[in-house]
């Protein structure tokens, strides 16, 4: 596993996940998925493990997917691979739990909502704003925030592309609690340790539960939307958009 980008810790009964680009703000590149899906992959089957912890190296949790890496792709980006890792974490068979700091944008909002579990720090700025840059949220992602705010909370966090400081996004049920800034390592710890306390056949059970329930309740037919993504994330405001934010100029919108 690519240390340089995840750091993996074993703890007694849980585990630590550490986002390790903070000169990117701990953007997603492939690197960093490949190493999350590996690390998951290493637990899932560890019946030791009763709980994990997703943490961020640096000033941010995650910034989102690495839109230099996507621009070299020449704008097709295929979230495709993403999408898989974030099903295996909301799929993981004890609690999760995210740590935010920082900026959690994007991706890196996503990568926390299919967490069970979200500590914020005071400074933690969290938001979609893939309409700045012309491209569009995976259907699997829109269920995720409908399923975690309801949809009143998700028109206002897709449509306005806004940065959301922590004390709202508790108030939008996107955070369960909200710490000063150098609290939230031990507040997290804490919390993973009082969960891998519990009894370990109770935790699996319960988190299948939940999963079952809120799998069936969203479950749809949306083989149109995955289309109408795909030309979103192909067109060439798509191109046009993520190359204004790499250049930081106002993007030129043509519709096409």
């Amino acid at each position: 596993m690519p240390e340089q980008v995840l750091k993996v810790s074993r703890q007694a009964n849980y585990a630590v996940l550490t986002l390790n680009r903070p000169e990117k703000r701990n953007a997603l590149n492939q690197p960093l998925i490949e190493a999350l899906n590996s690390a998951l992959a290493q637990f899932e089957g560890d019946k030791e493990v009763r709980a994990l912890l997703l943490r961020g190296e640096g000033s941010s949790f995650c910034a989102g997917i690495d839109l230099k890496e996507v621009d070299e792709a020449a704008g097709a980006h295929n979230p495709t691979s993403l999408e898989f890792v974030f099903g295996r974490l909301e799929r993981f068979p004890v609690p999760t739990i995210a740590a935010v700091h920082g900026a959690a944008l994007a991706g890196g909002l996503e990568l926390a909502l299919h967490c069970d579990l979200r500590i914020a720090s005071e400074n933690a700025r969290l938001g979609m704003t893939l309409g700045r840059v012309g491209l569009m949220v995976p259907y699997d992602f829109t269920r995720k925030l409908i399923e975690v705010c309801g949809s009143a909370n998700t028109a206002w966090i897709l449509y306005t592309a806004e940065q959301i400081d922590a004390a709202r996004a508790r108030q939008m049920l996107m955070v369960h609690e909200v710490v000063a800034d150098a609290k939230l390592q031990e507040t997290a710890t804490s919390l993973a340790e009082k969960i891998a306390d519990n009894a370990p056949l109770s935790l699996r059970a319960m988190k299948a539960t939940v999963r079952r329930c809120m799998t069936d309740t969203f479950d749809a037919w949306h083989d149109d939307l995955l289309k109408l993504a795909r030309e979103v994330r192909q067109s060439s405001d798509a191109k046009e958009g993520v190359r204004a934010f790499l250049e930081k100029r106002k993007p030129l919108w043509k519709a096409q």
